[in-house]
């Protein structure tokens, strides 16, 4: 699938690598609002993400992406991609990387439809579990919950203190 209209006004289109800049500044947006802890943007990360999406929507085997339009403006993003886990069962899985819809967006299914649409590419894809990274809190796992997912790992972190490369 390349482009769906779900709504009126509201326009789906498969993510490619020249919209790098409009999903890195979704990206951008998605860790400003959500602060994870330990983590934060910096003053490279918004170029540093344009890169990686464009490196990694040239793969379209193994990565995608989705974006929503309101009215021709962008409106919200999810990537993922897939990989085959070299020991253990299942074999193939999926990875949801982001997911953002921006503020005045909210409330009116567009999530869910974003979220409709990289399932589906998993289920194409014949990915056998999904995988997600989340933020621990009580809303969010009510809300993964839902949709069938379980906890399996708690993700511990610390900084080291050591910049980066």
């Amino acid at each position: 699938m390349t482009e769906k209209d779900e709504a009126p006004g509201v326009r789906y289109v498969r993510a490619l690598p020249s919209m790098a800049p409009l999903l890195a500044g979704m990206w951008k947006r998605l860790i400003d609002e959500e602060t994870p802890p330990l983590i934060e943007a910096g003053a490279t990360g918004e170029e540093d993400s344009r890169l990686a999406f464009s490196q990694m929507l040239a793969d379209p085997d193994r990565c995608t992406g989705f974006v929503a339009f309101v009215d021709g403006a962008p409106a919200g993003f999810i990537m993922g991609y897939v990989y085959s886990r070299p020991y253990g069962v299942p074999t193939r899985a999926g990875q949801i990387l982001h997911w953002y819809v921006a503020p005045p967006s909210r409330g009116g299914g567009i999530g869910r439809a974003l979220y409709g649409l990289l399932t589906d590419w998993f289920e194409k894809e014949k990915v056998e579990i999904v995988e997600v990274l989340a933020r621990d809190e009580p809303d969010r796992d009510a809300q993964w919950r839902r949709k069938g997912f379980v906890v399996t790992l708690r993700m511990y972190g610390r900084r080291t203190g050591k910049p980066g490369p």
